[in-house]
């Protein structure tokens, strides 16, 4: 393989950590084995669940940088968990050989193997630090390992062979090395769908749009849906200039715009093609990522595939009922039809819409897509907070923590309430316009280690568990801390930390109401807490919403500073929104 060329890349995790002054010491140069030694130790103790990754103790004592001489024995300062693993990964990256890239991939591969992982742990930030110690590779003997590693022709234990190889497919793409691109696309056809998935990613992060037809034959033949959502991403990653209304290449001139329909290039209508023919071969998770990518690039060819998806829905309502299907997708489907034809049908009456088009298939002009004016779409009856419920496996997840019950500040909707008063208000309107096929239940939280759990199996809205649910909502109180991850894992079903690992979870929409912080838990870092959440949800594709509530502390009560909240709560809610896909409202 042509050896790869490095380039200069950003961390592309929007929620990476602030830099915290974890030690003094200055990592000292090295030209023997003692880093790869001191990474191997410090790996085997991490292994045992031993390591809280993410602790504020100093660990001087227990340090593998100082017991390897990576930094001066005198004067180190403190030194905690994340930045010994920084300053022994800085030193194994110096040593710039292919036995230090075989190293600095078992870090990478963290979180893609089974684990065992626990919170502490913290995976998805260790195998962060690994994927930047590879960033800092410049050698060809380096590079070509990795390479080699992406094949799987590195030997290495055998419960971590396809880890690595996924890890070392995914670093291949964030080198940057454009000549990777045909070894990638090679990828794509891979025995095992985490390394599918991650060479489609990997493609996107290289940003060569040549790509494109591997990606499209890829979307025209893969059955794992994690493959196809990743392929779906991609190849709007790299298609994302020619969307109406896409920002311009930051080297065009400012009043450029982007091209029109015509000059779309011919792999565009390919990967529409590809799309349509992918709907429905999987799940509703894939369905909904492919339905993304055709409503960017829009197409006559789209209108009776997606009405064929509304007769799916129609004539086997017992898959909505058992999760198979989503709601959240047929809403997303009857919108995209809406947007495009004009016609203003009901998701449920496919029959009609059937008529349309072969009515008029020949006069329909299709609209291009541009950004909706004004607030989330409100065609569907029920809402909580103002957001619309559109999926059809409904969880509501309520901070039920002390400060619920304090009073909300004063306008035309919550006047005189409390937060608690005002989060079972909203409760009921919702219930009581959930539609017909929906399930939901509710979850709250507190300071107690355990989240508490309404219903453990989702219910049917009907009138009898309405009554039921209702009855609940009246009798909660808020009480104690905010064991925010608590009430997280519980609704989002979070048993593994494992990055390959299948959901647990058929629920499509999440809505959570908190007024507060975390306090309490076995994870109350804001940024960690985004970070486990985005990696769990990333191929279940829940759909979350999440709404802050403002409540006045009354003038008679202190409180310590949560000196971990390093972005406010309310800052917390709205990134986890944006980052899954859903709406955040501060009230």
């Amino acid at each position: 393989m042509i050896p790869l060329l490095l380039a200069v890349l950003c961390c592309p995790d929007p929620a990476t950590r602030p830099a915290q002054p974890l030690a003094t010491a200055v990592a000292i140069p090295v030209a023997d084995d003692k880093p790869l030694k001191a990474l191997d130790g410090w790996m085997k103790l991490y292994r045992t669940t031993k390591i809280e990754f993410l602790s504020k103790q100093n660990i001087v004592k227990d340090s593998f940088a100082v017991k390897f001489g990576l930094v001066p024995k005198g004067g180190v300062g403190e030194i905690r968990w994340e930045k010994d693993l920084e300053i022994i990964l800085d030193a194994v990256a110096k040593l710039d050989t292919a036995e230090a890239a075989v190293a600095l991939l078992g870090v990478a591969a963290i979180g893609f193997d089974a684990g065992p992982y626990v919170v502490g742990m913290s995976p998805g930030s260790v195998r962060a630090a690994g994927e930047g110690a590879i960033r800092k590779l410049s050698s060809s003997a380096a590079k070509d390992e990795i390479a080699k590693a992406a094949r799987g022709e590195v030997k290495v234990e055998k419960a971590m062979a396809v880890a690595v190889q996924a890890a070392a497919t995914r670093c291949i793409g964030l080198l940057g090395d454009r000549t990777a691109r045909p070894a990638l696309e090679g990828l794509l056809a891979d025995k095992n769908e985490l390394v599918r998935a991650n060479a489609a990613e990997a493609l996107a992060a290289l940003g060569d749009e040549a790509a494109a037809t591997a990606l499209v034959n890829s979307l025209e033949r893969d059955t794992s849906d994690s493959v196809l959502m990743s392929v779906a991403q991609a190849l709007r990653t790299l298609f994302a200039k020619y969307v109406t209304g896409a920002a311009p290449a930051t080297d065009a001139p400012k009043d450029a715009a982007a091209p029109k329909t015509t000059d779309l290039p011919e792999s565009i209508r390919l990967a529409v093609r590809a799309g349509i023919k992918a709907l429905g071969r999987t799940t509703w998770r894939a369905d909904m990522a492919i339905v993304r990518l055709l409503d960017e690039f829009r197409s006559l060819e789209t209108v009776p595939a997606l009405i064929g998806m509304l007769e799916r829905f129609h004539a086997h309502p017992e898959e909505v009922k058992s999760g198979k299907l989503s709601g959240l997708l047929q809403f997303q489907i009857h919108e995209l039809l809406v947007s495009m034809t004009g016609a203003v049908i009901p998701a449920d009456q496919p029959d009609k819409w059937r008529e349309l088009w072969e009515r008029e298939k020949d006069s329909i002009q299709v609209t291009q897509k541009h950004e909706p004016k004004g607030g989330p779409a409100t065609t569907v009856a029920s809402s909580f907070c103002g957001i619309p419920v559109q999926g059809t496996r409904v969880v509501f997840l309520l901070d039920l923590s002390g400060s619920m019950d304090w009073r909300c500040q004063k306008d035309q909707t919550k006047d005189g309430l409390t937060g608690l008063a005002y989060a079972q208000q909203e409760l009921r309107r919702a219930a009581g316009a959930l539609a017909p096929n929906a399930q939901f239940t509710l979850v709250t939280f507190n300071g107690d280690q355990k989240a508490e759990v309404w219903s453990k199996e989702m219910v049917a809205a009907s009138e009898k568990n309405r009554d039921r649910f209702l009855k609940h909502v009246d009798g909660l109180k808020a009480r104690g801390g905010t064991n925010l991850w608590g009430g997280l894992q519980e609704s989002l079903k979070i048993k593994s930390l494992s990055a390959g690992s299948r959901y647990e979870s058929n629920v499509d929409e999440l809505f959570v109401l908190s007024d507060g912080g975390p306090s309490v838990g076995d994870v109350i870092d804001p940024i960690e807490i985004l970070r486990l959440v985005k990696e769990s949800n990333k191929f279940a594709n829940v759909r979350i919403n999440t709404i802050f509530l403002n409540t006045v502390q009354p003038p008679n009560q202190t409180f310590a500073p949560m000196d971990h909240m390093t972005i406010t709560a309310s800052e917390l809610m709205k990134r986890m929104a944006e980052q899954n896909g859903g709406t955040f409202k501060e009230l």
